[in-house]
């Protein structure tokens, strides 16, 4: 038995005798119970280096979404299609050529090892790819995975394509038209025109040579028999799809040139991206650009370099992130403990936690989205709270004269209940986001409620066998006295008034006993001030939760990315590229090429519906590079046939040099033929061709000028793009990226207020159960209650938008403000309804948990990415309004509400 009745309140139990146990072992073998906790540090840690960052939005989403499935399905037939471009740099246009050249020639050369590999490793039956069934062969292993789908390093193939076939591209009226004018050149040239229709009826050969004259000036003569016109016509409508003169993708000073490498990757900065960018600057480098221009200089832009910037600059923040709120939360432990042993005591068990969550995180899921990559420093700051109120209480029991040993084992039965229920309520916060769908939520709630469980056991052998250990060290001769000269001067003012010390009552600092002094004599007051500051929050909520949702997706992501995205090199790649030779608008897929003109005809007409306008501009698909539908080409080929003859060697003969030159130039060639959507340039083939090479099931819908950062706009092309159901009644499942955004805000909508129920429900149950009264329940419940309102009327009041990260704020906030509240009601009970007592002895404590965790949020508000400084900031406030609610309103209603006797 302790000294103290407090210690020992509570019946002896299996349960407490197994803790006890655990204890005792701690006290008597620290040092074991302290390496076996470092070396499982040590193994977790290693084994999340093979953790992922994933940070596309698409991650957020649940897999089981039509969205996502469709959009999915539409990575499985066309490919992630991820671009990495390189652009070299130098005054020099023919040093630029060149190192392209043998860039291009390198790259390809990568391909082509690898394919060889394949069929050599795995024979005939492995395409290209290395895929079989979709997946990757145990025979293509040694080969490694397939990093480029293809490389773009010019237009000379369209070039050459377009000028090779020109005559087709032709509208066939001004072929009909280069015809008749042909017809009637020839005849004048000739002297035969008024014998072209019969040498007897000279009527019609007057009407002949109307006809044949007709829009030419009939009766005057040409030069190269009128055809100029018509080819400098044909030769810029053929050479509309090709933006660069040259044959390279180039700047038009040529000083800056590029080649895009499209991969099989997402871009969203998984492995194979990493990888195909660190080859790709090995070849570089190998190739020593400074060799072919002294000056020239070159870098990289596209999807891949973006999404490894993004990543890294998000895993840079959270360590900063995770850095900064551990230093905070130290130098606020130390201050409240006087004490560099309580930083350990804090650290280890948490640094446990976080590294097994995140161990966790890495069987599990095998990598992290964004809200998961920020997890370790807000389980640092919530699940710090464990250590925090057992080693308070040891210290509080010491203070009173309890034997050490006993009062380590008394201190963490003491708070077990209020530490099992805290670890409860918190489970639940993070609990409650596992049963949504939306995996922005459910796995930010998985890891944490691992990680917070994990904390709160370890605490039960860490601590005593932590404190045991500074204990003797602190014992040892040469120590004791540095401890004593740190006790001395921590008691000397001004630092007596920041390193407040626990006195023989077990309370400590002026500002928690003056906190509990005015609760109790004043409770009505601070009752009334709860009631005005309620009515003030709850006045804008209304109006607020009719439609909280964050719709301007500029708002949300990343501050950095707007000013450059992965850098300069993105500045520069948008001057070479620019759009040219790109196919603009949403990537949508049907199910067989015939069915494209009927999936084009329907999102016509859905767009036509739309009430608020129209939003479809164009839908680009693989007929628009032809030069027209089979019947129509045959039409030209006629007429190209007939153009042909006419330009026979005796028409030719009477015509200088330059006009047969440029005749002959003009002749169409006896190969021409019906071109079908397999006959167009790679280079603009491949954006409608899927992996396993059908053509023609890719399209492409443009729209009108809008932001694609308004929720409202990507709702509207959802609606009008997703899923069209065709006139037979077949369903195609269409996706692009405005779907995935859509798809986002509507399992917001459904998924937050669910997890926000749950949450609360939940954390009442535990709080009626562990309570065992109605007084304690109730006033437990108001307190959490009335902090979380003011967190959101704080919101409406502030105009803050609800976004997939921030919203997580609220079913935490419930579990974490719950701690706080019910910490000061069962410290209360414990001492047999001394409220007052119970606020001076636990307020501290529960006011350090409260500062570790909002410095955990706070770290939050220094990431780049906007929801999560949107996340920070609204779980700050909900902190900072539940502490005020259970250090100001609990006492005082407790007060108040006396308990029967």
């Amino acid at each position: 038995m302790s000294e103290l009745p407090e210690a020992d309140a509570g019946k002896s139990s299996r349960v407490r005798r197994i803790v006890e146990n655990v204890v005792d072992f701690a006290i008597r073998r620290p040092w074991f119970v302290i390496f076996v906790a470092i070396g499982l540090l040590i193994a977790a840690k290693q084994y999340t280096t093979r953790l992922e960052l994933k940070s596309d939005f698409l991650e957020l989403l649940p897999r089981d979404s039509p969205g996502f499935i469709a959009f999915e399905q539409e990575l499985k037939r066309v490919g992630g299609g991820a671009s990495l471009i390189v652009i070299n740099e130098s005054p020099d246009r023919k040093s630029n050529e060149r190192f392209i050249d043998e860039l291009s020639k390198r790259i390809e050369g990568e391909v082509e090892t690898r394919n060889a590999c394949l069929r050599e490793a795995c024979g005939g039956d492995v395409p290209q790819s290395g895929l079989r069934g979709g997946k990757m062969p145990a025979c293509a292993e040694k080969c490694g995975p397939e990093l480029i789908s293809y490389v773009e390093s010019g237009t000379k193939e369209v070039r050459s394509f377009f000028e090779n076939n020109k005559w087709l591209y032709a509208d066939l009226a001004d072929l009909e038209d280069a015809d008749r004018t042909l017809d009637h050149q020839v005849a004048i040239r000739s002297g035969l025109v008024s014998d072209l229709e019969s040498d007897d009826d000279e009527g019609s050969a007057k009407s002949a040579k109307g006809d044949a004259g007709a829009g030419a000036g009939a009766g005057e003569k040409k030069a190269a028999l009128g055809m100029d016109e018509f080819r400098d016509r044909w030769e810029a409508k053929a050479n509309k799809s090709d933006d660069f003169p040259t044959g390279y993708f180039a700047a038009p000073d040529g000083k800056m040139m590029g080649i895009r490498i499209v991969s099989p990757t997402t871009g969203t900065g998984d492995k194979g991206g990493d990888m195909l960018l660190a080859r790709v600057q090995e070849i570089v480098a190998s190739m020593n650009p400074s060799s072919y221009e002294p000056t020239m200089k070159v870098g990289y832009a596209g999807d891949i370099p973006n999404a490894i910037a993004e990543k890294d600059s998000i895993v840079s923040e959270a360590a900063f992130a995770t850095g900064m709120a551990t230093l905070l939360i130290l130098v606020g432990i130390f201050t409240f403990f006087r004490s560099f042993s309580a930083l350990v005591v804090m650290l280890l068990p948490t640094a446990v936690g976080i590294a097994c969550a995140y161990s966790f995180a890495t069987a599990t899921f095998g990598y992290v989205n964004t809200s998961g990559a920020f997890l370790g420093a807000i389980i640092l700051g919530n699940g710090i709270n464990y250590p925090i109120v057992l080693l308070g209480r040891y210290r509080e029991f010491v203070a009173r004269g309890m034997d050490r040993d006993v009062a380590k084992k008394a201190a963490v039965w003491n708070a077990f209940r209020a530490e099992l229920v805290g670890a409860s309520v918190a489970g639940i916060a993070y609990g409650s986001l596992v049963i949504t769908r939306f995996r922005g939520f459910s796995q930010f709630g998985m890891i944490g409620f691992v990680g917070m469980l994990l904390v709160w056991l370890s605490i039960i052998p860490l601590v005593p066998a932590i404190v045991t250990a500074f204990e003797r060290i602190r014992a040892m001769p040469g120590v004791i006295g540095l401890v004593r000269a740190r006790d001395e001067l921590f008691d000397m003012r001004p630092f007596s008034w920041v390193f407040t010390k626990v006195d023989e009552t077990g309370t400590s600092g002026p500002i928690i006993r003056t906190v509990a002094r005015v609760t109790e004599r004043w409770p009505w007051l601070f009752i009334g001030l709860a009631g005005i500051a309620t009515t003030f929050a709850v006045v804008k909520l209304p109006t607020y939760l009719r439609d909280p949702w964050e719709y301007n997706f500029d708002h949300l992501g990343s501050r950095g990315s707007k000013k450059g995205g992965a850098g300069e090199w993105s500045v520069k790649a948008e001057k070479v590229f620019g759009g040219k030779m790109n196919i603009a608008g949403a990537m949508m897929l049907a199910d067989s090429p015939e069915q494209v003109p009927a999936v084009k005809a329907q999102i016509l007409a859905n767009d036509a519906l739309d009430p608020e306008g129209k939003l479809v501009k164009e839908i680009a698909t693989i007929a628009d590079l032809l030069p027209g539908a089979d019947e129509e080409q045959t039409k030209k080929l006629a007429v190209l046939e007939r153009i042909r003859d006419r330009l026979t060697p005796r028409v030719l003969h009477d015509m200088n040099e330059d006009e047969q030159k440029r005749l002959l130039e003009l002749k169409p060639p006896e190969t021409l033929r019906l071109i079908g959507p397999k006959d167009i340039p790679s280079l603009l083939r491949r954006r409608f061709e899927e992996k396993n090479g059908v053509v023609g099931t890719v399209f492409y819908v443009k729209f009108v000028d809008l932001s694609f950062s308004d929720g409202h706009n990507l709702l509207r092309i959802a609606k009008t793009t997703d899923n069209v159901k065709l006139a037979d009644g077949t369903v195609v499942k269409t996706a692009s990226r405005s779907t995935i955004f859509a798809e986002m805000i509507r399992s917001m909508e459904r998924d937050g207020p669910l997890a926000s129920f749950a949450s609360l429900a939940a954390v009442a149950v535990v709080v009626i159960l562990a309570t065992a009264s109605f007084r304690g329940a109730a006033t437990v419940l108001v307190s959490l209650i009335l902090g979380v309102l003011w967190m959101v009327g704080g919101a409406a009041w502030s105009d803050m938008k609800l976004n997939f990260l921030n919203f997580i704020a609220l079913p935490i906030t419930f579990g974490i403000g719950c701690e706080y509240p019910f910490n000061i009601f069962d410290r209360s009970r414990l001492l047999g309804g001394e409220v007052t007592m119970a606020v001076r002895r636990s307020g501290g404590a529960v006011a350090l948990c409260s500062y570790t965790t909002i410095v955990g949020y706070g770290s939050l508000v220094f990431a780049d990415n906007q929801a999560l400084q949107s996340f920070g900031h609204l779980a700050m406030s909900g902190e900072i309004t539940c502490l005020i609610a259970a250090m100001l309103v609990l006492p005082s209603l407790l007060h108040v509400w006396k308990p029967r006797r």
